[in-house]
């Protein structure tokens, strides 16, 4: 290959080589700006808990509040015990899992425990849900099937404010 093919194929990869650069530049830049957005329905610095977002949009009145208020206690007690029981029979199954000597019955008892736990918490989310249907009137569990999705996209880790 001469000297002035060999110059023109490297000129020709540097402009190549400098489009995609640009490309994925632009691209991360536009992602960046454009990906963080704003739920359309709930103001970040009126709500900070689903109480205030449903006495809001359900028109809830202070009995009601004060029923969600304590459900969601009971709630979040209940849950922080089965959290830690499965975080803690999570940390044992992986100690044994690593063993030396490893105790497959003792593996697949902690495994079952575990999934028990799990099933005990869904079953909890069952019953607050039973719970909060019986303290909204027929109107209020109307409009909360529509707000269930957008509680949910409200909270998603991804879509909080920046610490400050």
């Amino acid at each position: 290959m001469d000297i002035f093919t060999q110059k023109k194929l490297l000129s020709r990869a540097v402009v190549i080589l400098i489009v995609l650069n640009m490309c994925v530049i632009g691209f991360v830049i536009w992602k960046t700006t454009n990906g963080k957005h704003e739920p359309s329905l709930f103001p970040k610095a009126e709500f900070r808990d689903v109480s205030g977002i449903l006495k809001t949009e359900l028109d809830l009145n202070e009995k009601q509040v004060e029923q969600i208020k304590q459900l969601r206690t009971d709630f979040f007690e209940k849950e922080k015990i089965l959290t830690k029981q499965i975080r803690n029979e999570r940390d044992s199954m992986n100690q044994e899992m690593f063993n030396k000597h490893t105790n497959d019955e003792l593996v697949k008892l902690l495994a079952k425990n575990i999934a028990d736990n799990e099933y005990k918490m869904e079953m909890l989310r069952y019953d607050q849900a039973l719970q909060l249907k019986k303290i909204c009137k027929p109107e209020q569990l109307e409009k909360f099937e529509t707000l269930v999705l957008q509680i949910r996209d409200y909270f998603r880790p991804d879509n909080q404010p920046p610490p400050k």
